[in-house]
């Protein structure tokens, strides 16, 4: 038997099911059966379980799944201690689950099981790459997301006091300033209304030192986008913001073997993601990528230019209805 051959059949892969709270590991041979499990808590004495674990079988590789996502803390900590790791998609170790023996039974142990049979057959998985640029833009990003849901909820309830004190409230778009101008003319006598006016006055202030903590992290998003060395801003309507998004949600490009697997995982079709797919891929043409265009020429001919004239009304043909219709109608 060569040493090929030995090492195959040597082969183990320690695979991790990881979720908020808790770590499952399955060690899984060359003959894709389990050798042994574990659940562990995520904390730090839960990561130097697995990693006691993982020493019964020294030459092992490990194997998580969503390493990008759930699996962002345990790849993070592997890596600070020059452990590779390979990222298995979730989707994948469900197919494997799926058609699994056990008719795809939903366990923490038996998806880590499924984790590492999907490691050791499939072909073309990448090794995980821990970029602390990516980290810190994904959470710039989500925390920006935080503070303008939060803001979109302190102005709800500011127009909800403000069609309390004034008549039909403010129209249009509402923000700090406006809404201020509209409680400078309202002079509450009565204790209801001096109280809505007080707490409406709480609620701009609120809403001011949101929008600058707001601003303020989106000045660091756009540092951050800079510092990542992206060429997303070179497209054609696509800022700093919506850049940050992108990396944050993508990571590494690479990972994905198309531009139409990347557009897959991507929001959808007609998004900035999507565009960002078919115009910045490594192989994509390059005419296209310096201007693309929504439809290829042959799907353009015949199309009207944007921005060309209405065409003529026609005049209703009134003579082709016919005879036995009466003007009364058929009721």
């Amino acid at each position: 038997m060569s040493s090929t051959s030995t090492q195959q059949q040597d082969r183990v892969v320690i695979a991790v099911d990881p979720h908020k709270a808790s770590w499952t590991a399955a060690a899984v041979g060359a003959g894709l059966t389990p050798l042994d499990t574990l659940r562990v808590p995520v904390s730090q004495q839960g990561y130097r379980q697995l990693r006691r674990f993982a020493t019964r079988w020294p030459n092992a590789v490990w194997a998580i799944e969503g390493a990008i996502g759930l699996g962002a803390p345990l790849a993070t900590r592997l890596s600070a201690d020059g452990i590779d790791a390979v990222d298995v998609p979730a989707k994948l170790a469900a197919r494997v689950r799926t058609l699994s023996t056990g008719h795809g039974r939903k366990s923490d142990s038996d998806d880590a099981v499924s984790v590492g049979i999907a490691a050791l057959t499939a072909v073309g998985l990448r090794s995980v790459a821990v970029d602390e640029t990516i980290t810190a833009l994904r959470a710039l990003v989500e925390h920006r997301d935080d503070i303008v849901r939060t803001r979109t909820q302190t102005v709800n309830r500011l127009h909800a006091l403000l069609t309390k004190l004034l008549p039909g409230g403010v129209s249009g778009s509402l923000d700090a300033e406006t809404a201020a101008r509209a409680l400078r003319t309202v002079r509450p006598r009565t204790p209801g209304p001096r109280t809505l006016r007080r707490l409406a006055v709480d609620l701009v202030g609120e809403v001011r030192h949101l929008d600058r903590r707001i601003a303020a992290v989106t000045t660091e998003i756009s540092a951050a986008v800079a510092a990542s060395s992206s060429s997303l801003t070179e497209l054609r309507g696509l800022g700093d913001l919506t850049a940050a998004k992108i990396l944050a949600r993508v990571e590494d490009v690479h990972r994905f073997r198309s531009a139409a697997a990347f557009a897959t995982a991507c929001p959808g079709p007609g998004t900035a993601s999507s565009t960002a797919a078919c115009t910045s891929w490594p192989s994509a043409d390059p005419a296209r990528r310096a201007r693309p265009d929504l439809l290829p020429a042959k799907a353009r001919r015949g199309k009207e230019p944007q921005g060309s004239h209405a065409l003529p009304e026609k005049t209703t043909v009134r003579h082709g209805l016919p005879r036995t219709v009466s003007r009364r109608g058929t009721c």
